[in-house]
């Protein structure tokens, strides 16, 4: 039985979720291939979080530390790939993409994650 309370990260990533959708709505106003991008741009970046997420905080307490550490290592691994590979596949697979929106959201949407984690998991 561990004392430390699960971490509400995935409260976190439902609220950058739903900022992400907001965000790809109204840029869809703008222009469909612009609102297109912001997604995947967003999607790009919070879909790898997620597995990491998941993966990382499987276990909880002093005894599994060591599975602990296994998961943060291999979450980590799996997300820069997921990431490689999302960024490869939108680039290949899109073919009205909006670099700049593409890439603004991806960015914004590191320091949004950053500061959603240090409100709602510390």
């Amino acid at each position: 039985m561990s004392t430390i309370p699960k971490p509400r990260i995935f409260v976190a990533l439902m609220i950058q979720m739903l900022i992400l959708l907001v965000s790809s709505a109204i840029a869809m106003w703008r222009d469909l291939s612009f609102g297109y991008s912001v997604l995947a741009g967003g999607l790009t970046q919070l879909v790898p979080q997620v597995w990491f997420a998941y993966y990382a905080f499987r276990y909880r307490g002093a005894s599994k530390t060591r599975l602990i550490l296994q998961s943060v290592y291999r979450g980590e691994t799996v997300k820069i790939l997921l990431t490689a590979s999302g960024c490869i596949a939108v680039f290949v697979l899109f073919d009205e993409l909006n670099v700049f929106g593409f890439m603004a959201s991806f960015l914004v949407m590191i320091p949004l994650h950053l500061g959603l984690m240090t409100k709602f998991v510390s």
